[in-house]
């Protein structure tokens, strides 16, 4: 059976990409997939794909092994990857694909945007057939945000909002400590006005009881423009500037403003 820790292969130096899938007893080995976006929603898709058509969800217990089985094979017959019974090499992008317990894992090498320049580890999880993915820094265990595949589906997402989001969530992920606790039972709901260039714009954010992040909405039309850790509330001096900085850095979300 494949291992279910990645973490000891990803390091910050590396390249290439590797992908176990529980219960196949073999890594599958990607040199030149070094980017996080070249197999992660392709990846999503293939699982997903092996689900349905071992009828994962209606079928008998063997259905999810079937499944397993499917999915390495296609992954066989792309030439894109070297199959191997252990892997030393140590890689930039680590996936986990574990069928029966519908879960879809990455552990990700990010380079930080702007003028402070950085690289750190990310861990990324979420249900083979869910919605939502969730960014954890595996160094401290913190949430940092979260992503629908809606958003991962958009054109750069991965190679633009994601090391973004990553980095503006990773220094704020402490400050509200004891507090984070009781806002995480509450509900948010404020208008905030984010500088734009030379005006200002209008923001909703909004939290739902129970959950550990919010979003920034068009104040009118409500459309979500970014989701942030809850912890960005702790500092609405730097929320407003993270939030200017991704409407200046992304001229879609900033055209909703005009």
């Amino acid at each position: 059976m494949s291992s279910k820790s990645n973490a000891s292969r990803v390091q910050l130096s590396a390249s290439g990409s590797t992908v176990d899938v529980v219960s196949i007893p073999c890594h599958f080995h990607g040199a030149k997939y070094d980017l996080l976006d070249q197999l992660f929603i392709p990846l999503l898709s293939s699982a997903q794909r092996a689900s349905d058509i071992m009828g994962l969800r209606t079928g008998d217990d063997q259905a999810p092994l079937r499944a397993a089985a499917y999915l390495a094979g296609e992954l066989l017959r792309d030439q894109s990857f070297a199959p191997a019974r252990s892997l030393m090499t140590s890689v930039a992008h680590a996936f986990l694909i574990d069928l029966p317990g519908n879960n879809f894992e990455a552990e990700t090498v990010v380079s930080s945007t702007g003028t402070k320049r950085s690289m750190f580890l990310l861990k990324v999880s979420g249900a083979i057939r869910g919605d939502k993915f969730l960014v954890v820094d595996p160094a401290t265990g913190n949430n940092l945000f979260s992503f629908t595949r809606f958003e991962a589906d958009k054109p750069d997402y991965f190679a633009r909002d994601f090391p973004f989001l990553a980095q503006e969530s990773r220094p704020s992920s402490t400050l509200l400590s004891g507090a984070q606790v009781s806002l995480v039972s509450g509900v948010v709901d404020l208008v905030l006005g984010v500088p734009l260039g030379d005006k200002v714009v209008a923001v909703r954010i909004h939290k739902l009881a129970g959950t550990s992040s919010i979003e920034v909405r068009h104040s009118v039309t409500h459309e979500t423009i970014i989701g942030l850790p809850l912890a960005s509330l702790g500092n609405i001096s730097k929320l407003l500037e993270t939030i200017s900085r991704y409407l200046l850095a992304n001229p879609k979300a900033a055209a909703l403003f005009r």
